[in-house]
């Protein structure tokens, strides 16, 4: 194993290794099987569609982890969309799907440590990332690094523990899948990191674990 890579294990945010294969196909493999997947890439799709016309054509935004480009269709309209991933088959399979338009820039990076000037962005978007994250540590430098690349909005999903899904699996022993918070841890973190609350979605969790908040810098 690569010291790059050790380092990127022991620092950040995951161990899982994604094949080219598993890039390729990971929105069908994911997202189109079940019905609750399908009602969450809904939601998903949603809020970022929601977070694009706050900051409209005109904006630059920074899409991490992009993924093999599943947001593309929703934020290719911007000015400039520079998606980033830690994972190389990631990355090569986003460039397959969505080509390579003069406003797209690809950059392999972690996201605690972003090759991006202060400021650049009008929106940091960070879907389906945080609950990967091991600790605190790992959480406030992410957060700290979104603030620092963006003008002014950060949005992003992480698990919220206080809902029905998680206390069910827990008093049926079933395997907890991913690292939960609170809504309020996460606006602690938040808040050392200069941003405030704009908005979540939804107000309560009360089945999903997925959660969604807008925050702004302060």
């Amino acid at each position: 194993m690569s010291e790059e890579l050790q380092n990127h294990l022991n620092n950040t945010v995951t161990t899982e290794q994604v094949t080219i294969d598993e890039a390729v196909n990971y929105e069908k493999k994911r997202f189109s099987r079940r019905y609750r997947m399908r009602y969450l890439d809904r939601l998903e799709k949603a809020f970022a569609k929601e977070v694009f016309e706050m900051v409209g054509v005109g904006s630059h935004i920074v899409d991490i982890p992009c993924g093999n480009g599943r947001f593309f269709g929703v934020f290719s309209k911007a000015r400039k969309l520079t998606m980033v991933d830690y994972s190389e088959n990631m990355l090569a399979a986003a460039k397959e799907k969505c080509g390579t338009p003069e406003n797209v820039e690809f950059i392999r990076s972690d996201i605690s440590s972003m090759p991006l000037s202060d400021s650049c962005a009008e929106l940091c978007f960070c879907m389906r990332l945080f609950h990967h994250m091991q600790n605190d540590q790992v959480r406030l430098q992410s957060l700290k690094e979104l603030v620092r690349i963006s003008k002014k909005y950060v949005a992003l999903s992480f698990y919220n523990r206080n809902c029905l899904r998680f206390y069910l699996r827990k008093i049926l022993g079933k395997k907890i899948r991913g690292n939960y918070v609170t809504f309020a841890h996460i606006i602690d973190l938040a808040g050392q990191a200069r941003l405030r609350v704009v908005q979540r979605i939804p107000k309560l969790n009360l089945f999903e674990q997925q959660c969604f908040v807008i925050l702004e810098k302060a």
